[in-house]
């Protein structure tokens, strides 16, 4: 790629119109044009303005691809903003979902209390339907940085070098969220529960739907983040894997990630074994609605 085709790429990237980009530099429209077209070149002062602009460095600016290499290494190219953006977005929504899982989950603190089960079930089914509706809310919207998700993306070296050196770190942190979740999921029941004898089953219940809720939000957090940062970190193998899969890959997960939940239901009792069924029809049920709409849109 020439300096001209990255600077326009890069600008469209980011949204710019060439208007916009030569007020942020302070040069007229037609500089801008002359740039892309490679009928000119900027001075040292603009081309560090765009460099910290746009997140990119002056080696990727100026050093020149042959058509030949730019073939073999043609992508979507990235700055480390974009890449920021990207898992800012996924972290994001990652909260969403894991709210809205932790509140179907959580609505049953309010079915512990058999005395007051009367007066606790418009919280229990209110608080059911906000996790349904934010889930349902969260899967409906358009999704953002679909590019990164599908292409092959192209790095400055020194930025992918840096950003996986900080994706090592956050694995250490993501990996111990996951372990933690384990432990609060399997073992913190068995500490609640020998207080029973002074704050009664009831609570001793609702505690237990607590703390399930709140591991599985864990997990959920955990688990999307390490997939999103692993997007970038193993672009190629995640492209081979998603091409080879096709478009709806998450049913690889979801098919045997809801038979392990269905089997811990039965042998530990912290669930009804139908609820893991459930969960996965309606995530099918969403996926046909959207098609649906999908393709009454492209008509």
């Amino acid at each position: 790629m020439t300096f001209g085709e990255k600077l326009k790429a890069i600008r469209k990237e980011k949204g710019y119109s060439q208007e916009e980009m030569s007020g942020l530099l302070d040069v007229s429209r037609q500089a801008v044009s002359k740039w892309e077209s490679d009928r000119g070149i900027p001075e040292i002062d603009k081309l560090l303005q765009i460099s910290n602009m746009f997140g990119v460095t002056l080696d990727y600016l100026l050093k020149s691809e042959s058509p030949d290499e730019n073939n073999q290494s043609g992508g979507y190219y990235v700055s480390r903003e974009t890449i920021d953006g990207f898992l800012s977005y996924k972290r994001h929504r990652a909260k969403n979902i894991a709210i809205g899982v932790g509140l179907i989950i959580g609505s049953d603190i309010f079915g512990s209390f058999s005395d007051y089960r009367q007066l606790l079930l418009p919280l229990y089914w209110g608080t059911m339907a906000i996790g349904i509706a934010m889930l349902v809310w969260t899967f409906f919207q358009p999704k953002h940085y679909q590019e990164i998700c599908s292409n092959s993306l192209l790095f400055d070296e020194a930025i992918i070098k840096s950003f996986r050196e900080d994706s090592s770190r956050n694995r250490k942190r993501y990996t111990g969220m996951i372990v933690f979740s384990v432990v609060l999921f399997f073992f913190g029941a068995e500490f609640i529960f020998m207080a029973k004898e002074i704050v009664g089953n009831e609570v001793c219940n609702a505690l237990d739907w607590l703390i399930d809720a709140a591991a599985v939000m864990l997990l959920i957090m955990a688990g999307m983040s390490i997939h999103a940062e692993n997007i970038i970190a193993q672009n190629t193998e995640y492209i081979h894997k998603k091409n080879s899969r096709g478009k709806f890959a998450w049913v690889y997960v979801a098919l045997p990630a809801t038979v392990l939940a269905v089997a811990m239901g039965i042998v530990t009792n912290a669930w009804s074994p139908v609820f893991p069924i459930i969960f996965l029809f309606c995530a099918l049920l969403v996926t046909v609605c959207k098609l649906l709409i999908e393709k009454r849109v492209s008509k």
